[in-house]
């Protein structure tokens, strides 16, 4: 009875600490697609989901991200991984400016010091059937990464 017991605990935890995915992931190799500001706003008009991040090329966080999570994440999970490199130049800043004013940064990943409509990089933004859905400011984990990429299943199996 004990080994019963035990065996059926063991059990509950193991299924406790296992992600709940729903669907066939890919693992197939993403891709990593730079696009516009026209190309994103086309995205949503046509109700498409997927995600897209604003990054520099001279942001270190941005960097990271990239050659620390996303180049071996993306090797194995087929998903289609957008940027929008922003540039200094005026036009850049303000579609970024007027995009983050119309969606904010959440309150409780604004760094002290900025404001929730600041522009800060890199910031990922998930977008389903049109729609933004969620936004995460900074460098995520993996883990909270992957969480993302299995909510709005981005690379599931077509």
């Amino acid at each position: 009875m004990k080994k019963f017991f035990v065996g059926m605990l063991t059990a509950l935890m193991l299924m406790g600490c296992s992600p709940s995915v729903k669907y066939e992931r890919s693992t197939e190799m993403g891709t990593l697609n730079q696009i516009t500001f026209d190309e994103m706003y086309e995205k949503m008009e046509n109700k498409e989901t997927f995600m897209f991040a604003f990054t520099q090329e001279s942001c270190q966080n941005c960097l990271y991200f990239k050659e620390e999570i996303l180049s071996e994440y993306i090797v194995d999970h087929g998903f289609d991984y957008y940027e929008i490199v922003l540039t200094v130049t005026q036009e850049d800043l303000e579609r970024a400016t007027a995009f983050v004013k119309q969606h904010p940064n959440p309150e409780d990943q604004t760094p002290e010091g900025f404001e929730v409509t600041d522009v800060l990089t890199p910031t990922f933004y998930f977008v389903e059937d049109g729609e933004l859905k969620d936004i995460y400011v900074g460098v995520p984990t993996e883990k909270d990464f992957d969480a993302l990429i299995v909510k709005y299943r981005l690379d599931e199996v077509k």
